[in-house]
């Protein structure tokens, strides 16, 4: 199904088009209207149109009726690692979207989520319901979303206070041997020519502090398996600090990571264990995931 959208009258300033439609239509978010339009599914007059297209009154606007949140899929299957009336702890497999970036996307952890725990599409992100933290596509393992605002708030804040201790473990290039019980304290900032990397923060550059404990498990030829523990959460913080050690993750190819036998996205990175306070019991809760099959068998 489509729907169309008339330009009523003669604006002042001729709009452009990706400015029209959030102004039209507000509850879409600006990043699912520039993909749909990059997509090429919206069209002015009948024809497909750029974002940048000038828009004047009388013109037509076709696009498609698009759901405005997650839709739930109960018939995916994915292995819970904990559950309780406040919180659900997945094991995200590698590959698979933790959340949707649009919600045309099917096949994503949120997807399971809303269908096994309804509540949960009302908390939240709209696409990403739910969820108290991310992981990237290619990184497996434990994954915390809550049932009720209240505990999504307290998990939420608890995450931003440095309170969640996660420990990941990686197989990475090399031996790891000298990162062995380092602690790496190195600030991150988006790399301004690739927005899809973190950095080392230059000098003056916006920066996100970022720790991450090492302990080096075992060394084989050509490649290692560490264990990574932090309690910040900035993006790709592991990723980018072990490659920064000289040692990136097998397969992770945005970091310099030698190929591997894994799926083209998955990356020898698996988030195997969360310490934290229970939001509504109290008392320590240790969560904990083991090695996937895939990155088993990359280890030394």
């Amino acid at each position: 199904m489509e729907r169309t959208l008339t330009v009523e009258a003669e604006p002042e300033t001729a709009p452009r088009l990706d400015a029209y439609l959030h102004a039209a239509l507000p509850t879409l978010s600006r990043r699912l209207l520039r993909r749909i339009i990059a997509d090429g599914v919206v069209r002015v007059n009948g024809r497909p149109a750029a974002k940048g297209v000038r828009l004047r009154g009388g013109d037509r606007v076709t696009l498609p009726d698009l759901p405005l949140a997650v839709v739930p899929e109960p018939d995916l299957v994915l292995p819970v690692i904990y559950e309780d009336d406040t919180l659900v702890a997945l094991d995200k497999p590698g590959g698979m979207r933790g959340h949707a970036l649009d919600p045309r996307q099917r096949g994503t952890a949120v997807a399971f989520l809303c269908g096994r725990y309804p509540e949960m599409s009302a908390i939240g992100d709209v696409l990403a319901p739910g969820l108290v933290h991310r992981l990237d596509t290619g990184t497996s393992g434990l994954l915390l979303a809550a049932r009720s605002m209240r505990a999504f708030g307290a998990l939420r804040a608890a995450f931003r206070a440095g309170n969640v201790e996660k420990r990941y473990l990686a197989v990475v290039a090399g031996d790891a041997s000298p990162l062995d019980r380092l602690c790496l304290q190195v600030p991150l900032a988006h790399d301004p020519q690739d927005r899809r990397r973190m950095v080392e923060a230059p000098a003056g550059a916006r920066a996100w502090p970022a720790e991450t404990r090492i302990m080096v498990r075992a060394v084989g030829t050509g490649a290692s398996l560490v264990e990574a523990t932090i309690r910040t959460g900035v993006t790709h913080q592991v990723r980018v600090h072990l490659a920064l050690g000289g040692h990136p993750l097998l397969n992770d190819t945005l970091y310099g990571g030698p190929p591997a036998e894994l799926p083209p996205g998955r990356h020898a990175l698996h988030a195997a264990g969360l310490e934290l306070s229970h939001p509504d019991r109290g008392g320590h809760l240790v969560l904990a995931a083991a090695l996937p099959a895939d990155l088993a068998a990359l280890c030394p």
